[in-house]
C-alpha cells in the first residue's frame, strides 16, 4: 500500500509558504487519497497536561513533563498565565522542566490573565488565585468570553471572594480576597471542572475541605483522572457516597511525567479514514487508563464500518463494511465526541446518540451547531433531547462554514470539505487542540488555498 509520508520535504516547504500567506478563508478541493497509508499522531492530552501543569505549580522541586507529540494553544494559555504567577517553565521540544513556588511565594499582583480559549484553565486558575489571595483579571479570546462562568463565580463569592465584573457572569472578571470555605455543596452536572478546580489547587490551602456532590456527576473519567493525580503525587482525602475530605498535602512526584496522547482526538482519524477509505496508523493512541473513557469507541467501531489492529505499538485503522449497522450509543461521559461521532454514524448506517444535554455548554452550543453543520452536508439529524440520525449522502455544502468559535467543529468541517470541496473561515480554531491539524492535512497531499 502506498504511503504519503508527513515527512515529505516538498509538501513541508510548500506548507511553510502556504501558511506564512494570511487569508480570511480556506478553500479546500476534493483529493482522492484511496489506498494511501497516513500517519496521523494525536497532540498531547489537553486534559492531563494542564491538570499536572497546576500540581507542579505548587511543588517546591523540578517536574520533568515529556511531551512526545505535539502541544495545542490550550495548554500554552495555561503555562502563559501560571509564568506571570512566578512559575518558571522551560519549554523544550520534547519535555517541559517545571520549577514551582513555595506557597505564599506567587506573585500576588500580576494583572491580567489570558486563558486564550481554555475554560478548564479559567476555572483550575481562579480557584487557584482565590486560594492564594492573588488579585488578578481573568480573560479570554472571543470564544471563551462567550461562555458562562456562573456556577464557577457563585462557588468564589460563597467562598468569600470579591468578584468585579459586568452586568453578566462572562469574562473579564476580577479576583480579590481569600478562599475560605470548610464546606462546600459543588454543582456537577454542567461540568465537574470545579470540583476538580477544588482538588488540583488543595495544595496551596491551609486547612481541610468538606465536598459535597451528587452522585450524577458529568465528564466522570476526568474527574477520576484529578483524583488519580491527587492520590498519586500524595493526596490526604477520603471519598465516601457523595462526599470528600480533603486536607492539603506536599506534592511528591518521584518520576518524570509522560503526556499521553489525547483520547478525546481518535475520532477525527477515524472520520478521516471513513472519508477517504484509506489506511491510518496513529502511534500514541493513548492505553485505557489515559483515554479518559473514549476507548468505548472501539467495540462500536465495526458498526461504524471501521477495522482495527495493533502494530507494534501502533494502531492501524481501516474501511471494513462488513459490520456495518444502525446502533445506539450514550456519550454523557464523552460529550467531546458528540459532532465527529454525528457524522461518522450519518456517512455509515445512522443511530441514535444518547446523553447530550451537557452539549450545549460547550464552546458553541454543540447540539444546535452540530446539527447546523451536518446540515450543511446533506446529512439528515434531528434532535428530541438525544440525536437521531439517518444514514445520508455528503454533499457540497453551499455557503461559507463558520466554526461559531468551536474548534472541533471546525476541524470536523474541514475533514468534511477534503472530499467535498469549499470554503471556511481561516481562523485558527483548531490550533486550540491540534496545532500541527492544517499542517497535517496539507503535507498528506489536501489540497488548499
Amino acid at each position: 500500500m502506498e504511503q504519503n509520508s508527513s515527512n515529505n520535504p516538498l509538501n513541508l516547504r510548500d506548507y511553510e509558504d502556504f501558511i506564512s500567506k494570511k487569508r480570511d478563508n480556506f478553500l479546500f478541493k476534493r483529493v482522492n487519497l484511496l489506498n494511501k497509508e497516513i500517519i496521523w499522531n494525536l497532540p498531547s492530552s489537553k486534559s492531563h497536561f494542564i491538570r499536572w501543569l497546576f500540581i507542579a505549580a505548587q511543588s517546591e522541586k523540578k517536574t520533568i513533563i515529556k511531551t512526545p507529540s505535539s502541544i495545542g494553544n490550550d495548554i500554552f494559555s495555561c503555562a502563559n498565565v501560571l509564568e506571570k504567577l512566578g512559575v518558571k517553565i522551560i519549554k523544550n521540544t520534547d519535555q517541559w522542566d517545571v520549577f514551582g513556588c513555595k506557597k505564599g511565594n506567587f506573585n500576588k499582583n500580576p494583572g491580567v490573565l489570558d486563558c486564550g480559549n481554555s475554560a478548564t484553565t479559567v476555572r483550575f486558575l481562579s480557584i487557584f488565585l482565590a486560594r492564594n489571595a492573588i488579585n488578578a483579571t481573568i480573560c479570554g479570546d472571543k470564544s471563551l468570553s462567550c461562555r458562562d462562568f456562573s456556577e464557577l463565580i457563585f462557588l468564589l463569592e460563597n467562598g468569600g471572594i470579591s468578584i468585579k465584573r459586568g452586568n453578566n457572569n462572562y469574562l473579564p472578571f476580577t479576583l480579590e480576597g481569600l478562599f475560605n470555605l470548610e464546606n462546600i455543596e459543588v454543582p456537577v452536572k454542567k461540568t465537574s471542572q470545579l470540583i476538580s478546580g477544588l482538588l488540583i489547587t488543595m495544595p496551596s490551602s491551609i486547612e481541610k475541605l468538606k465536598i459535597y456532590f451528587s452522585n450524577e456527576i458529568v465528564s466522570k473519567p476526568y474527574f477520576e483522572l484529578t483524583l488519580e493525580l491527587c492520590i498519586g503525587t500524595g493526596a490526604n482525602l477520603e471519598i465516601n457516597d457523595g462526599e470528600i475530605v480533603i486536607k492539603p498535602w506536599n506534592i511528591e512526584i518521584n518520576k518524570e511525567i509522560l503526556i499521553p496522547g489525547e483520547a478525546s482526538l481518535i475520532f477525527f482519524p477515524l472520520l478521516f479514514c471513513k472519508l477517504h477509505k484509506c489506511r491510518v496508523v496513529i502511534n500514541n493512541w493513548p492505553v485505557k487508563n489515559d483515554s479518559l473513557g473514549f476507548e468505548m469507541i472501539k467495540e462500536h467501531m465495526p458498526s461504524l464500518g471501521l477495522s482495527w489492529k495493533h502494530r507494534n505499538k501502533s494502531v492501524i485503522i481501516e474501511v471494513d463494511n462488513s459490520g456495518e449497522k444502525s446502533f445506539t450509543i450514550d456519550i454523557s461521559k464523552n460529550i467531546d465526541s458528540i459532532t465527529p461521532l454525528s457524522i461518522l454514524m450519518a456517512i455509515s448506517h445512522g443511530g441514535r446518540i444518547n446523553g447530550i444535554d451537557h452539549a450545549i455548554n460547550k464552546e458553541s452550543n454543540r447540539v444546535k451547531s452540530t446539527i447546523e453543520l451536518c446540515e450543511k452536508f446533506g446529512f439528515k439529524i434531528k434532535s428530541d433531547n438525544n440525536l437521531i440520525i439517518s444514514k445520508s449522502k455528503i454533499i457540497t455544502p453551499k455557503s461559507l462554514i463558520f466554526a461559531r468559535g468551536d474548534h472541533r467543529l471546525q476541524m470536523c468541517a474541514m475533514l468534511l470539505l477534503t472530499v467535498t470541496g469549499g470554503l471556511i473561515e481561516s481562523f485558527e480554531w483548531y490550533a486550540i487542540s491540534d496545532l500541527n491539524f492544517i499542517k497535517r492535512l496539507y503535507v498528506q497531499g489536501v489540497s488548499i488555498s
